[in-house]
């Protein structure tokens, strides 16, 4: 039920790790019906464990378990050897497990299905089977439609409704300057090894037994930051991130990820909104073609990154609005009237 309900909630999210894992089998040609996959996969899942819980159809239910969990543990298998695909999205962005780790956790819950499934062979279903199954059919099917027509009605990633958007990357960008060091180098003469020491170490050049080389610049290895792809830049290629979250008040970000969805209702709700947001508090980003967008919408358009973007928003097209560096709110486009 969980690992279900995490994927339907989000099943932008989880067409994500299916286009990450056809890619993985060279199965690029299936990429348009990911979203399909992700909808159907989630769905099932939930259902599966609704129908569990209730034991409507509960040998029915017990045999597509058994089905469902002796499948993932191969791919998991294979995930985590010779197949690596990092995040399996076993339950989406809300809990991250590597392929060794769900792999494990099949190998406990696959026993139990297939028990499950030898006790309720001779199980008939309940007077209340039908009912269970059309119900719980609506609800999985309801939840991942509402998450498309609208947004996730749980939102898992790190670009939540309260994030203070313009301090997470700020704290990026100051430990990206922090791993810029200059150095100088310098060669032992006794030894003849090249050592290196900091461009403000004075002691250095009194050392006699040091002969000076060159002078530049490093950069440490960083570990991975959470707001490190958040790059926004203009159309000279410029990052123009800091400028643009320094804005003070209600900015709204409008947020275009397919520039072909860009037609009826959606294109005439992102013209209303460059028409009547000032300038110095309207921003439009595009992972697309900004040119194409900017003919659209009549404004310039900064780039960002594809992935980025669907981070951010999980519409193909929709308003971010940040508040003093704040995320405040999202909506899909054609929830415009709603702000």
């Amino acid at each position: 039920m969980f690992s279900g309900f995490v994927k339907s909630v989000d099943p932008v999210g989880t067409s994500i790790f299916v286009e990450k894992y056809l890619a993985t089998y060279s199965l690029e040609s299936l990429t348009p019906m990911a979203l399909t996959v992700a909808v159907a996969l989630g769905a099932v899942e939930l259902m599966l464990g609704i129908m569990l819980v209730s034991g409507a159809y509960r040998r029915e239910a017990a045999v597509g378990a058994t089905i469902f969990l002796s499948i993932f543990t191969i791919v998991t298998l294979l995930s985590a050897t010779v197949l690596p695909i990092g995040d399996c999205g076993c339950f989406g962005d809300a809990v991250k497990l590597t392929p060794w780790e769900t792999f494990v956790k099949n190998l406990v819950l696959l026993p139990m299905a297939i028990v499950l499934w030898w006790m309720c062979c001779k199980e008939r279903p309940n007077r209340y089977s039908l009912d269970v199954l059309v119900v719980a059919a609506l609800f999985a099917v309801g939840v991942n439609l509402t998450a498309l027509r609208f947004l996730p009605l749980v939102d898992f990633l790190p670009y939540k409704e309260g994030v203070n958007l313009r301090e997470e990357v700020a704290k990026v960008r100051d430990a990206e300057s922090d791993a810029v060091r200059s150095v100088l180098c310098f060669v032992d003469k006794s030894s003849g090894e090249r050592v290196e020491y900091p461009a403000d170490d004075a002691d250095c050049w009194t050392n006699d037994n040091l002969e000076y080389v060159d002078a530049y610049t490093v950069r440490d290895e960083m570990s991975e930051m959470t707001f490190d792809d958040f790059r926004v830049y203009d159309t000279e290629g410029l990052d123009v991130t800091m400028s643009l979250l320094a804005r003070e008040g209600s900015v709204v970000w409008l947020c275009v990820g397919d520039v072909d969805a860009m037609y009826g209702s959606r294109l005439r709700a992102a013209q209303e909104v460059v028409r009547n947001t000032p300038s110095s508090q309207l921003v439009v980003i595009t992972s697309d073609d900004s040119a194409k967008l900017s003919t659209l919408l009549g404004a310039p358009c900064y780039a960002i990154d594809a992935m980025t973007l669907r981070s951010l928003l999980r519409a193909p097209v929709g308003i971010v609005v940040i508040t003093d560096g704040i995320i405040d709110h999202k909506r899909d486009i054609r929830d415009y009237t709603a702000f």
